[in-house]
């Protein structure tokens, strides 16, 4: 990152910032022995975070019982730490980047249901080649693009610019923020991590998912980076950035199968259309928080 860019981005004043309850939430996760008792009552200390966590728990994509989920040990009880980490991260950076006017929120759901795509691409490749992460893929897919959030909201302009580029020429996004901004959204998506103090393995994740060699949680983002094609592949990307790729050359695919696991098993062909159902899920799993802030 060009020293001006960075020195605009520290003079930002109120880049927005995650509740803490969600970074202790997300931290909590990490735990191998986190009590039930212990996350419900740091849920509770955010009361409309408790409340909309209540709604998603019982809205059409959650509910697991018949009747209503009343309480938040109920929910974590029924779905499970990760939804419950995968739920409170989901409402709070939505909350986090709220949208006015109805051209921005056109183009922010773009954004999130591209993010929310790559989530759920991740977790289904994470349980098909059995990695053990913890549900940790799907906050990282989640939160892989967020610098794109900070480049839209405060270089609107310029990044309006780059998203042109990257369609005409058919390239990444990446190469034309580089060209027009002097940055990338990889690099103001990892200052936004540590702003906001959140685990080294997301900001591993934003940081490195085009380039997940460089990265320290190399598993993890190599998942993510996959699921970000995949995504993009599923015509579920951000405007502008398509282009054409080969899954099983991508470094992510090297990088998981040296590490052992089946890659060369995996039918692309098959993959493909397993996930080809992806735009419903993500628009039936953001339906659940977006009906959440109605009237707020």
């Amino acid at each position: 990152m060009n020293q001006e860019m960075l020195d605009k981005i520290n003079k930002i004043d109120d880049i927005p910032t995650l509740p803490t309850v969600a970074i202790e939430i997300i931290g909590l996760a990490q735990s191998p022995d986190v009590q039930i008792n212990k996350l419900s009552e740091v849920i509770h200390q955010d009361p409309p975070l408790a409340t909309k966590v209540l709604k998603a728990a019982n809205s059409a994509y959650y509910r697991r019982a018949t009747s209503e989920v009343e309480t938040i040990q109920r929910a974590i009880m029924l779905l499970g730490l990760n939804e419950i980490v995968d739920i409170t991260s989901t409402i709070s950076v939505f909350s986090a980047f709220p949208v006015m006017d109805r051209e921005a929120h056109s183009i922010r759901l773009s954004f999130w249901n591209h993010c929310v795509a790559t989530g759920i691409i991740a977790k289904y490749l994470a349980k098909k080649l059995k990695i053990m992460s913890d549900g940790k893929e799907f906050v990282g897919g989640l939160l892989h693009d967020v610098g794109k959030i900070i480049l839209d909201e405060y270089f609107h302009d310029s990044f309006t610019a780059a998203r042109s580029l990257a369609s005409e020429r058919h390239c990444p996004m990446l190469d034309a923020e580089r060209e027009i901004l002097g940055t990338d959204h990889s690099e103001v998506g990892y200052l936004l991590a540590a702003k906001w103090h959140l685990p080294a393995y997301i900001a591993d994740i934003i940081q490195w998912h085009h380039d997940p060699a460089q990265a320290k949680f190399k598993e993890l983002t190599s998942l993510v980076s996959l699921a970000n094609l995949l995504a993009k592949g599923a015509e579920m990307s951000f405007g502008g950035d398509i282009f054409s790729f080969v899954l099983d050359e991508q470094p992510a695919w090297r990088i998981l199968r040296d590490k052992g696991y089946p890659m060369d098993d995996i039918d692309i062909a098959r993959l493909t259309f397993e996930i080809s159902d992806v735009e419903h899920e993500v628009s039936k799993y953001i339906s659940s928080f977006t009906d959440n802030q109605e009237g707020e």
